[in-house]
C-alpha cells in the first residue's frame, strides 16, 4: 500500500524554532518529528511512501534519504507552503480509484496506523473518520476520503462528518499539533515517559525509579546515579561533572552544557550552554533563550552564555569562491564598462538601479543592478556583493525576501532573478525557489540561459 505523507507545514506558529527547523524536522526527543510517522507506517506493512514537502525541502531529503533505514521507499513531492490536499492531490494525478493511505506527518500520534488501516480496509467504501483523545489525527484512506480531505488541511480541524456514508473510529492514545511552543513541550514530555514511543539510546541508572533517562553513544556525562533526572540525551554530547541535571531534561546532539543548572528544559542539537546559569523550563536553541509559558524569546548575543556549540565546516572553500569571484569582477571590468555606457544612452537619467536588501548575514546593504533589459547582464554589478559574501553567486531572490519564509541562502542568480518581475505571483515564486533549491544549481541556470538564448534567436529579425 501507498502512503502520502503531508509535511509541508511552514511552522510560523513556533516562531522562534521556524527560523532553524521546518515542522517535519523539528526535533522531537532527539527524533525529528515526521520520523515518528515513519516508524508507525513501517510497524503498519507500508512499503511505498510518498513525502509532500515544500520549504527545507533538501534538508528533509537529506536527513530522510530513500527511507531505506524504516525499509520505506520514499519519493518526494513539492508543494506550496501548506498548499491544501486537495490540491496537492490533483497534481499527483491520482486515479480516483486508488487506495492509499493519507496521513499528516508534521504532527504527533501515538502510533495507530496499523489499526487504522486494519479497520478501514473492512469497509473500504466507507470513509472511516478516525478520533484520538477527542481531536482529529489527521488519517484517511482513498477512493473513500476524497470527499473529506479538508480534515487534513494545515490547521486542522476537528468536525463531525455525515455518518451515512462514513464509519467512526475512536483510537487510544494521544494526539499532539505542535501548534505552539507550549505544545511542543508537551509533545516531548509525553514521549520521554510513554511507552508508546522508542526513544534512541540505552537506560541509565538514576536516583528516578519510575522515569527513565535515555542516552545515546559517545556522550560524556557526571555521575547522575543520585540525581532525580529523566528525559533523553542526544549523542555526542559533552556535559561537565560539575553540571546539574534535574526532573525532566532533553538535551540535543552535539551539545555541550558547562557548570549550569538544567530543569525541565529542553537543549536542542547544537547549543553551547555557559557557566553559571540557571535553565528553568525554557527551551535553548543554539543562541535562543525561549520560554514557552509566556510564549517570549530572546537571541543572547553574548556567545560566553549561550551558543551554536560547534563551528562551522571550514571556511577555505568559501574563501576560494569568494577569490574567484573577485577575480572575474576584474576580468569582466571591460565589460561592465560597456554595459554602464549603454545603459547611460538608453536610460540617461537612471543607469543604475540601486536596492536596499538584506544579505545572508541578516545585514542591510546596498545592490546595484545595470537599468538595461537583460536580467543576465543587468545583474552583474552584483558579483560585487558575491565577492564579498554578502550574496551566494546562485540562491533565492532578494526581491522577494520580505515575503517569502526561507532557508534558502539569496544569490544573485537564480531562476527568479532571470525570468519574474515584481507582478508574478508569489505562489509561484514560491514553488519556482523551492525546486531551485533542491536543483544542481549551475546546471539548472546553464539550461535556464541556454533556453533564454535560444527564445531571443528565435526573435531576431533580419531586413534586406
Amino acid at each position: 500500500m501507498q502512503a502520502i505523507v503531508f509535511a509541508n507545514r511552514t511552522g510560523n506558529e513556533l516562531a522562534p524554532l521556524n527560523q532553524q527547523y521546518c515542522p517535519a524536522l523539528l526535533p522531537v526527543a532527539n527524533k525529528a518529528l515526521v520520523e515518528y510517522t515513519l516508524e508507525d507506517l513501517a510497524s503498519a506493512g507500508v512499503t511505498d511512501v510518498k513525502l509532500v514537502i515544500c520549504s527545507d525541502a533538501k534538508k528533509i531529503e537529506s536527513q530522510l534519504g530513500n527511507g531505506q533505514q524504516w525499509g520505506l521507499k520514499i519519493d518526494y513531492f513539492l508543494s506550496k507552503p501548506e498548499e491544501q490536499v486537495n490540491s496537492v492531490l490533483s497534481r499527483m494525478s491520482i486515479n480516483k480509484d486508488t487506495q492509499a493511505l493519507v496521513v499528516r506527518g508534521d504532527m504527533l500520534r501515538s502510533p495507530c496506523l496499523g489499526r487504522f488501516i486494519e479497520f478501514a480496509s473492512l469497509m473500504p467504501s466507507k470513509f472511516v473518520h478516525a478520533k484520538m483523545s477527542q481531536r482529529n489525527p489527521a488519517m484517511m484512506m482513498l477512493p473513500a476520503g476524497w470527499k473529506h480531505h479538508e480534515l487534513m488541511n494545515w490547521p486542522l480541524e476537528t468536525k463531525e462528518v455525515n455518518h451515512a456514508d462514513s464509519v467512526a473510529q475512536l483510537l487510544h492514545g494521544e494526539c499532539f499539533y505542535l501548534d505552539s511552543l507550549a505544545a511542543y513541550v508537551e509533545a516531548s514530555e509525553y514521549v520521554i515517559n510513554s511507552r508508546d514511543f522508542c526513544v534512541k539510546g540505552r537506560a541509565i541508572a538514576t536516583n528516578n525509579t519510575k522515569q527513565h533517562l535515555i542516552v545515546e553513544a559517545q556522550c560524556q556525562l557526571p555521575d547522575l546515579s543520585k540525581t532525580d533526572v529523566y528525559g533523553a540525551i542526544g549523542e555526542f554530547t559533552k556535559v561537565s561533572p560539575k553540571a546539574s541535571l534535574t526532573e525532566g531534561v532533553v538535551v540535543g546532539e552535539y551539545c555541550f552544557i558547562e557548570d549550569s543548572t538544567i530543569q525541565n528544559s529542553i537543549i536542542l542539537p547544537n547549543s553551547y550552554v555557559g557557566p553559571q546559569l540557571s535553565v528553568n523550563n525554557k527551551i535553548i536553541s543554539q543562541d535562543l533563550m525561549i520560554d514557552p509559558q509566556t510564549n517570549s524569546w530572546t537571541r543572547i548575543e553574548d556567545p560566553s552564555l549561550i551558543a551554536k556549540s560547534v563551528q562551522e565546516p571550514t571556511q577555505y572553500n568559501t574563501l576560494v569562491q569568494r577569490a574567484g569571484l573577485l577575480i572575474l569582477y576584474v576580468l569582466l571590468s571591460p565589460l561592465l564598462l560597456t554595459l554602464f555606457l549603454c545603459a547611460c544612452i538608453n536610460k540617461p537619467r537612471k543607469p543604475i538601479v540601486t536596492d536596499t536588501v538584506v544579505s545572508n548575514d541578516n545585514q542591510p546593504i546596498k545592490v546595484h543592478k545595470f537599468n538595461i533589459a537583460s536580467p543576465s547582464f543587468a545583474l552583474l554589478p552584483q558579483l560585487w556583493s558575491a565577492a564579498k559574501g554578502d550574496l551566494n553567486l546562485f540562491g533565492a531572490s532578494t526581491q522577494f525576501q520580505s515575503k517569502i519564509n526561507s532557508s534558502t541562502p539569496y544569490g544573485v542568480y537564480g531562476p527568479v532573478q532571470l525570468n519574474f518581475d515584481e507582478t508574478t505571483p508569489i505562489e509561484e515564486v514560491q514553488m519556482v525557489e523551492i525546486e531551485f533549491e533542491q536543483a544542481n544549481k549551475p546546471q539548472y541556470l546553464v539550461n535556464l540561459l541556454q533556453q533564454q538564448m535560444n527564445k531571443a534567436n528565435t526573435d531576431i529579425v533580419i531586413k534586406g
